[in-house]
């Protein structure tokens, strides 16, 4: 808020309004807090844990349980692997097909640049008779009163 230079309008202001701080935190901000407090108090966690299994003399089950996630994860990124290669590969495929048939059309154009004659579209139409008329009349009358998303269904 901008405050006029002139003393009658800045008299005219109320001065009971006062300025208190607005804090608002924003999501990013949430996110972040969150993220840390669930990393540090793991993190204690996970100590707590290894100190209570070495205590022992046996293998944490934290421990466990992160070595069997070390071995299954190469087994998962060969298949991740695989399907986006083949992925790709359609991706690719679909291009190069795409590719032929563009040039296959270039080449088309170009064999057949020769002269072409013109045939009147007319000539060899047959002409509606009035039962058609009629009947695609009736039809379109039909689709109008027909409901619009269930007009396909009951067709």
């Amino acid at each position: 808020m901008t405050r006029s230079h002139s003393p009658v309008l800045f008299l005219d202001q109320s001065t009971t309004t006062s300025r208190r701080p607005h804090v608002r935190i924003h999501f990013f901000d949430y996110v972040f807090l969150t993220l840390s407090l669930i990393v540090i108090c793991g993190g204690c966690l996970f100590v707590m844990d290894l100190a209570s299994a070495h205590s022992s003399g046996q293998e944490s089950p934290m421990m466990q349980m992160l070595n069997n996630i070390g071995s299954a994860i190469p087994a998962l990124m060969h298949g991740i692997a695989k399907y986006a290669l083949l992925f790709l590969a359609s991706v690719l495929n679909s291009a190069l097909i795409v590719g032929l048939v563009y040039g296959l059309r270039a080449l088309d154009s170009k064999v057949s640049r020769g002269p072409r004659r013109q045939y009147p579209m007319f000539m060899n139409l047959p002409r509606p008779s009035s039962q058609n008329v009629r009947g695609r009349k009736a039809a379109m009358r039909v689709r109008e009163t027909v409901p619009f998303l269930l007009s396909p269904v009951f067709r």
